[in-house]
This record gives structure tokens, sequence and C-alpha cells, in this order.
């Protein structure tokens, strides 16, 4: 693939998703078209031949949906029908009564805020693509235990001041396991992963160093108010 350099404007969003669609031979040469290259990007070169198009330096490849149907439609429920990962009432603002085209292709790149002045593009091996909007990215309802939350709980720690280390543990002669430990005013916090250690300083924070004598009703007797 040919290099580019890459552009000075950085679209990336946390909180916006890009939606593209387009007329594609194959789902192969779909996946084809998204491929980053390391290479190019470590030499400041934009990473894809879509991103070359479109002049997208960078995508993060952990938030993107390409999908390639069996069929060409100009209906939105159609096209997106298995790329669904957002609230399609808000491109069917856009579009009220149906795509101006049928396409059988969809790109959906997550974290991502397109702002760019090219909004359609032949590419004569990949085919024919265009931008149709940039959307709010749904937020979750249901928020459950991850590692992917480790990095926020130490974040958080960090910024009200404690410093965190982590060291190993050996219980009953049972494999090691890491301890997570914040310290900070004379006072030593340990927990088996960062999620917990945040909850104790939390609790300590909340109801001071006298936690335990602090009269709150059992989790159990709470009911849910109307």
């Amino acid at each position: 693939m040919k290099k580019v350099r890459q552009v000075e404007h950085d679209y990336r969003n946390n909180l916006y998703l890009s939606v593209f669609v387009g007329v594609c031979p194959s789902e192969t040469l779909l996946n084809q078209y998204l491929d980053q290259y390391l290479t190019l990007l470590e030499l400041d070169c934009i990473g894809s031949a879509f991103g070359i198009d479109f002049h997208i330096n960078y995508y993060d490849d952990e938030y993107y949906t390409a999908v390639v149907n069996s069929h060409m439609s100009d209906d939105i429920d159609e096209v997106f029908a298995d790329a669904a990962v957002f609230d399609l009432n808000l491109l069917k603002q856009d579009y009220p009564c149906h795509l101006d085209r049928p396409y059988n292709a969809v790109i959906i790149i997550g974290r991502m805020k397109y702002e760019g002045e090219i909004k359609e593009i032949q590419n004569d091996e990949f085919g024919y693509f265009k931008f149709l909007g940039a959307y709010p990215e749904p937020l979750p309802d249901q928020i459950r235990d991850t590692s992917k939350m480790y990095k926020y709980a130490t974040h958080k720690l960090t910024d009200w001041g404690y410093r965190i280390s982590v060291t190993t543990e050996n219980e009953d002669g049972l494999q090691d396991r890491f301890i997570w430990i914040a310290e900070k005013d004379e006072k030593t916090f340990s927990a088996r992963d960062p999620l917990r250690l945040l909850g104790i300083v939390t609790i300590v924070r909340e109801y001071g160093d006298a936690w335990d004598r602090a009269d709150i009703p059992s989790a159990l007797s709470v009911k849910p108010t109307e």
C-alpha cells in the first residue's frame, strides 16, 4: 500500500461513532480495505486504504464494525440488520424515507466523530463508499465488574493522592496472588484487585475511620423507592 503522510485532523472522540455505507464486492475486500498496517503508522503515515480515502489517520480496531450483506438495499433496517450497534432512529431522522441508493456494505467506526471534507469515494479496488453521519455512541445500561475498569480505579485513587503499589501473597500454599495497596496519610489499604481497593477507600472516605461503627441499615433491609 502506498505511503501517505498523516493529516493534522484527529477525529477520535470517545462519545461518538461514525457511519459509512458502501458497495463492496466481498467481506474479504472490505476487511482488507480497513486493515491498518503498524509499519505505516510507525512512519507517521495513514494506516489503511480506507483511512487514505477519507483522510483518517488511525482508528481503534477494537471499536469498528464491518459488514457486507448478501443483497443490495436502500432500506435502513435491511442494510443495518447485522450492524445495528447504535440507535437507527437517529439515522432515520437524517434519511426519513430510505438511503439515496442501494448499498450492501456497512462500516461503523466507534470512538470517532468524523468531520472530514470527503463524504464519498470511488475506490477502483474496493468499491464505492459514502459517509452518512456521526452519532452519539450508546452508553451501557448494565455495568459489570471487568478488568477493563482497573485503570479507572487506579487513576481515581491516584487522583485522590494515594500511592499505588502491587505485591504478591501466598495463602495456604496456594499459587501467589496479587495484592493491590493504596497508601496515604499513614493509612494503608489492601485488596485483591483495584476495584475492591477503590471500594474500601471510598467507604472510609464516606464514613470515616470508624466506618465499621456507622449506623446504617443492612443492605437486605433497604427497600427500593417508587
